[in-house]
């Protein structure tokens, strides 16, 4: 997964952790998510005088935010993940532009069915930073009302999804002589195939030691191995003739949405107290 999907996982997840009264250390600077970041602000949106829109900082860093959000008694937070609709252009091709891979929201979840949804813009700050925290990241409040009733995140339905998806484009990988790519697959099955035992990911943080189900955390692993899609050079950036373009198309576009599944599975899941209390 990139760099922006990981971090909204990870928000979920610590989120969910704090609300429950899991052990978890500070996020901000330290989480691996946040490691290109300059600052990580949250906002709520509204209008001025004039008409004109305008933003109210209600906390300068996630873990200021997690603490305003039990002040306010959250249950937890959900992701949530909504594919760009282009008719010109499917939905994987645009994983490698800036917010191209699809609104990824999460909803946090108030007593009494209450609910608001949040949603990060990205913005390059100092280029030249030495330290390399060139990003800076803003959260805003989209909108408030009341939730949907939670559905049952099914883990390893999603996790038999994902490993048969795997085979699949592991297979037409191994035939195309993509070695890299094909290593991507090997990785993400391997987690899969020892549970979790074996992981590949970069982001070992992406929840607080202990606190996700082993198939959640597993989940999380091998999706990061298994994300291919992106820009220039990038699985996206691959072309074939007659039937084989077709497996290709076929076979990317399904792993796609097996990633991004299992993504809000995982993460999702990490709301305990929301699931059991929202309903």
């Amino acid at each position: 997964m990139n760099g922006p999907i990981a971090q909204v996982v990870a928000l979920t997840c610590y989120g969910n952790a704090f609300l429950s009264g899991h052990p978890c250390d500070r996020f901000f600077p330290a989480n691996s998510t946040c490691q290109f970041c300059e600052r990580v602000a949250f906002v709520t949106l509204g209008w001025s005088f004039f008409g004109r829109a305008s933003e109210t900082e209600i906390a300068n860093s996630p873990d200021a935010w997690f603490a305003l959000l039990k002040s306010r008694k959250a249950l937890g937070i959900r992701l949530h993940h909504v594919s760009h609709y282009n008719p010109m252009i499917v939905a994987r091709m645009l994983a490698g532009f800036a917010g191209g891979d699809g609104a990824w929201t999460m909803e946090v979840l108030f007593p009494d069915r209450a609910g608001e949804s949040w949603i990060a813009r990205w913005g390059i700050g100092n280029q030249q930073a030495p330290d390399r925290r060139i990003w800076q990241v803003t959260y805003g409040r989209l909108s408030r009302g009341r939730t949907s009733r939670p559905s049952v995140c099914d883990l390893k339905k999603a996790s038999h999804e994902l490993d048969e998806t795997l085979k699949e484009a592991r297979s037409f990988s191994a035939k195309q002589g993509m070695a890299g790519f094909t290593k991507c697959f090997d990785e993400a099955l391997d987690t899969l195939a020892t549970r979790g035992r074996n992981r590949h990911g970069y982001h070992k943080d992406l929840a607080p030691r202990g606190f996700l189900s082993d198939d959640a955390a597993m989940l999380l692993d091998a999706c990061q191995s298994a994300w291919v899609f992106g820009g220039m050079g990038s699985w996206n950036d691959l072309g074939f003739q007659g039937e084989d373009q077709k497996t290709y198309e076929r076979v990317s576009d399904r792993l796609f949405d097996a990633l991004n599944a299992a993504i809000v599975q995982a993460a999702t899941s990490s709301a305990k107290a929301g699931r059991a209390s929202s309903g």
